[in-house]
C-alpha cells in the first residue's frame, strides 16, 4: 500500500517545517516497522505472509534445489513426504531410466553390481541383455523401504541374465536367482522393511523371468 508523506518546498522555512519533518520521519517509521514485522534483514527472513503472487521462484544459492518459473516446476533435490500425494487431472510419468544397457560389453564386467554397499540402486529401470553363451551376473545392492526397480531385457539376444542380491538375499520362492533370457522379459522387485527397519527385495511382478 502507498504512503505520502508532506512535501517541503524550497521556499519553506526548516524551523517552521519542523513539524512537518517530524510527521515524515514518524510516517516513514511507522511503515518500516510494519514491514519488519515480516522482512528481518538481520536474519535475512520472511515470515507471517498470508498470500505471495510471484512470476517464478528459486530456492537454493550456490545449488539450486527448487526452480519455478512461467515455464516449468522443477525439483532439484530429494523429496521428503509425510502426507499422501494426490495427483487429479495427470499422470504420474516415471522416466527413471539408466542410460546404460547392463549387458556383456558393459564397462564394468560381470558381475555387475546395481547400487553400492553405501548407497542406493539410482535407477528405477535397468535395460539388460547378453549375447554371449556364458551368464551374465548383476549383484543388486539394498534399497531403501518402499523402491522399487525394473529389470527389462531389452536387447534381441538370449544370453542368460542372472540377478542376486549382493549382500541381502533376494526374497523369492524356492531360489535365490532371478533370470531372463529373451528380448521382453521383466522383472519387477520391491524393497520391504523385513520387520526390523532393514529392506529387502521382494519379488512382486514380471513375465518371462525364471527362478533359479
Amino acid at each position: 500500500m502507498a504512503i505520502s508523506v508532506t512535501e517541503i518546498l524550497g521556499t519553506d522555512s526548516l524551523s517552521g517545517s519542523r513539524l512537518v519533518l517530524n510527521d515524515n520521519f514518524n510516517i516513514v517509521t511507522s511503515e518500516i516497522n510494519a514491514m519488519e514485522v515480516y522482512f528481518n534483514p538481520t536474519a535475512g527472513t520472511i515470515t507471517n505472509l498470508n498470500d505471495v503472487k510471484t512470476q517464478s521462484l528459486r530456492v537454493g544459492l550456490s545449488t539450486i534445489l527448487l526452480d519455478v518459473n512461467a515455464s516449468t516446476f522443477d525439483i532439484l533435490t530429494n523429496v521428503n513426504m509425510t502426507g499422501n500425494l494426490n495427483l487429479n487431472g495427470g499422470g504420474l510419468v516415471r522416466n527413471d531410466v539408466d542410460p546404460q544397457t547392463l549387458n556383456d560389453t558393459f564397462a564394468a564386467g560381470s558381475p555387475i553390481s546395481v547400487g553400492t554397499s553405501t548407497a542406493v540402486p539410482p535407477y528405477t529401470v535397468e535395460r539388460v541383455g547378453n549375447s554371449l553363451g556364458t551368464t551374465v551376473n548383476i549383484q543388486l545392492n539394498d534399497g531403501v523401504i518402499g523402491q522399487e526397480i525394473f529389470f527389462v531385457y531389452s536387447e534381441a539376444q538370449t544370453g542368460v541374465i542372472s540377478i542376486a542380491g549382493a549382500s541381502t538375499p533376494l526374497v523369492l520362492p524356492g531360489g535365490t536367482n532371478i533370470e531372463l533370457n529373451a528380448q521382453g522379459e521383466t522383472v519387477h522387485l520391491l524393497c520391504v522393511d523385513d520387520g526390523t527397519g532393514n529392506g529387502v527385495w521382494f519379488l512382486v511382478g514380471g513375465t518371462g523371468y525364471t527362478i533359479v
